[in-house]
């Protein structure tokens, strides 16, 4: 996760670092998010790494091609910013997990993904 500093020293979470964690967590290129957003890759990493900000516009397009809402991006950025500095940094443990699921779910079949969701429940039960 990458963390700007204002003029105090404490950690503060950028828009583009929301931005950078949803196409990372997706497992996607720049170049990929960039092309469904209607921009090119050197503008979204100018933009995930805190060089520039997105017009709202292009923001919307970056939702969408993130398949969420502006809304949500802002929702995220705010719960960042409202998180204690101390826990802000510590990375959830299960995302790692998460990101590891995420590329074996994609490969899956529609029936098979159906089964591994009825699967986490059972497990969720137990």
């Amino acid at each position: 996760m990458v963390w700007r500093h204002d003029a105090s020293h404490n950690p503060v979470m950028q828009i583009g670092d929301v931005l950078k964690l949803k196409r990372e967590s997706r497992m996607e290129t720049l170049e990929d998010v960039a092309f469904r957003a209607g921009t090119d890759a050197s503008n979204l990493s100018r933009i995930e790494r805190g060089l520039q900000q997105p017009s709202l516009s292009l923001l919307d397009g970056l939702a969408a091609a993130l398949q969420t809402r502006v809304s949500d991006i802002y929702l995220e950025l705010e719960a960042a910013r409202n998180t204690p500095a101390s826990k802000a940094l510590e990375p959830e443990p299960w995302v790692a997990d998460l990101q590891r699921l995420q590329r074996h779910v994609r490969e899956l079949d529609e029936d098979k993904r159906a089964m591994l969701i009825d699967m986490a429940k059972v497990l969720k039960r137990h």
